[in-house]
């Protein structure tokens, strides 16, 4: 029950955090670069005074540093089932999370600012491919694939035809619709494995 004098829901300093961040956010996706981002273009588009921003942040860095941090999503594990349906799960979780979340849309507006970028480029994207890298490991150790199969090559395989089909989909190849993930990581995972399993006894 909030205190008496005080309306329910967020506290007003939560608020007006969220909308600091948030306009930082909108103004990337407006091709806003983060070099020519500014304080004071963040205060504006959140409705809110310097002031407001500098009691929370001490600079524009910080702000963003914040606001990215918000739109990280943990990559999907895998469900410890046969190599293959792991792979599928972890590439169709690629897919879609290229095609559709707001931080795969942002990462590249951070390509001028190499710290920033590299910063949420290992949160968001080496995880997802170390993700992919295990199983193709596990595979190895338990003979599901040749014991000299090359697993960098493999991974290369496998991330890159999902690279090409969703960031490149507009040159000619399709980028796929949202309930196609699953089926375009199986088809991948099928082409990329053709050579590199152990037969069935």
């Amino acid at each position: 029950r909030p205190p008496a004098g005080r309306a329910p829901g967020r506290p007003r300093s939560e608020r007006v955090s969220r909308a600091i961040t948030e306009a930082a956010l909108q103004l990337l996706m407006d091709g806003v670069s983060v070099n020519s981002l500014s304080v004071e273009a963040i205060a504006a588009r959140a409705g809110v005074g310097k002031a407001a921003l500098y009691r929370r942040w001490p600079n524009k860095d910080a702000v963003l540093f914040d606001a990215l941090g918000s739109v990280v999503e943990p990559p999907a594990g895998p469900r410890g089932e046969a190599m293959r349906d792991d792979l599928t799960t972890l590439l169709a979780e690629f897919s879609r999370w290229l095609a559709e979340s707001r931080s795969a849309t942002l990462l590249p507006r951070l390509l001028d600012t190499p710290e920033l970028y590299g910063e949420f480029s290992r949160a968001l994207i080496e995880p997802r491919i170390t993700g992919i890298r295990d199983v193709l490991c596990a595979g190895v150790r338990h003979g599901s694939l040749v014991p000299d199969c090359d697993v960098d090559v493999l991974l290369t395989m496998l991330v890159g035809a999902v690279l090409t089909r969703v960031v490149v989909g507009g040159a000619g190849f399709g980028a796929p619709t949202p309930p196609a993930h699953r089926a375009l990581a199986a088809r991948i995972v099928d082409h990329a494995l053709r050579g590199h399993e152990v037969a069935a006894s």
